[in-house]
């Protein structure tokens, strides 16, 4: 299978998360990032258009983030937050797509992110490092860790191609990517 039939989808389910396509024959810069949608239907129905830029579901490599509350996080924040990751999990399987749950851990991980940085701080870094990846493009704060998930899916997957490593369980196999 070639790089340019697949589809990286990575999807940062904050209420003010994004998700973002990337594939090699989009457009110039090979992605299309969206902020969440305030609706269940607009996010189904972005879901969709964005999906239809690949006709085979086999061609789909779908990462989202695994989030849970946290002690200190309130009753309705913790409730909305995890509100908006079971809509996209519910959209995504509603399409018959296999998906990939991923701790921040791990795809922060692989980017070298500087100790210490918390909040905002760590916010901007991420985003930073996005546009150092896609110079091109406007990236926010909504999508910039939507584009970096999308960006480890497509790492994933050329590892595999170039050394036979093997790609991750989905969900339903493995559970969370640590």
């Amino acid at each position: 299978m070639k790089l340019d039939d697949k589809l990286f989808i990575g999807i940062d389910p904050g209420m003010n998360g994004g998700i973002a396509f990337i594939n090699a024959e989009m457009d110039s810069y090979g992605i299309k990032t969206i902020r969440c949608p305030k609706t269940v239907h607009e996010m189904a129905e972005m879901f969709s258009t964005g999906v239809n830029l690949s006709s085979d579901p086999e061609n789909i490599i779908l990462f989202i983030e695994h989030v849970w509350s946290f002690p200190g996080d309130g009753r309705v924040g913790a409730f909305r937050f995890g509100y908006n990751y079971g809509l996209w999990k519910g959209i995504v399987g509603a399409n018959e797509l296999d998906m990939f749950n991923i701790s921040p851990r791990k795809w922060q991980g692989e980017l070298d992110v500087p100790d210490g940085l918390k909040g905002r701080e760590r916010k901007k870094w991420l985003k930073e490092y996005a546009e150092s990846l896609f110079p091109n493009i406007k990236i926010t704060y909504n999508t910039s860790d939507a584009i970096l998930i999308a960006n480890y899916a497509k790492d994933c997957y050329l590892e595999f191609l170039e050394s036979g490593t093997p790609m991750p369980e989905s969900e339903l196999g493995m559970g969370v990517i640590q």
